[in-house]
């Protein structure tokens, strides 16, 4: 059995959100408010938060957000158990164009985020050990391990929903981050850390993740649905 930790441990979650984000949308020239002016919140892949959209014409809009994580994930490798944690929170800002005027858009921006993926295991001793680069280790302790690429990104996507026309409704966006190539590391601590050839074989462990799964890491996928409501 082989141990393929694909993401890293405990962290502190910081809880400050970014409001500069929504705080640009109060400081834009009040004659774009008249061609529309929402609030909304979302759930997704990019946290659970809040919006807000202006638009600048009838096929065109900025909008920005933020969402945060309050919970984290379990999850087992290799029959040990791993408590997943997400970034801390993350935000977007980018423009909204829709062809046709109606609820159809295509979107792009920037994603930003605070912090990586980690995850903690369990003491490995308590799953009677753990295998790491092809050797059983049974030493107590446990593993860390962290995702690690870009904090900034481009993203684009499609989506349905006009966000600065009509009453209150609904959306859904689609989309893709490039995040860039992910750096993966894994370490032991506890007794486990001093165990012979631990540091090697966790190294080969994380470039085995890196290349195995480095492709599909480049990527933060962006799915949200969410209500908006009109302001003004």
């Amino acid at each position: 059995m082989r141990s393929r930790p694909l993401w890293s441990g405990n962290k502190p979650m910081d809880k400050r959100p970014p409001l500069i984000i929504l705080a640009l949308f109060l400081l834009l020239p009040s004659g774009l408010a008249a061609q529309g002016f929402s609030i909304g919140g979302r759930a997704g892949t990019l946290g659970f938060g809040g919006e807000a959209a202006v638009g600048l014409s009838d096929n065109l809009a900025i909008r920005g957000g933020i969402g945060s994580f309050f919970f984290e994930f379990t999850g087992e490798a290799s029959d040990v158990e791993y408590t997943v944690s997400p970034p801390s929170w993350i935000g977007t800002v980018g423009v909204d164009l829709y062809p046709t005027g109606g609820s159809f858009r295509l979107m792009g921006g920037f994603l930003i985020r605070d912090g990586d993926i980690t995850m903690e295991s369990e003491d490995v001793s308590a799953a009677g050990g753990v295998e790491i680069g092809d050797v059983e280790y049974t030493e107590s302790g446990t593993l860390h391990g962290t995702l690690s690429n870009k904090t900034t990104a481009p993203f684009v996507g499609l989506g349905f929903g006009n966000h600065t026309r009509g009453g209150v409704g609904f959306f859904i966006d689609f989309g893709l981050a490039f995040v860039g190539d992910t750096d993966v590391t894994l370490e032991a601590r506890g007794p486990l850390a001093s165990a012979p050839g631990i540091q090697e074989n966790l190294a080969e462990e994380a470039q085995s993740v890196e290349d195995d799964a480095g492709e599909y890491l480049k990527y933060w996928p962006i799915l949200n649905l969410g209500i908006k409501i009109p302001v003004g």
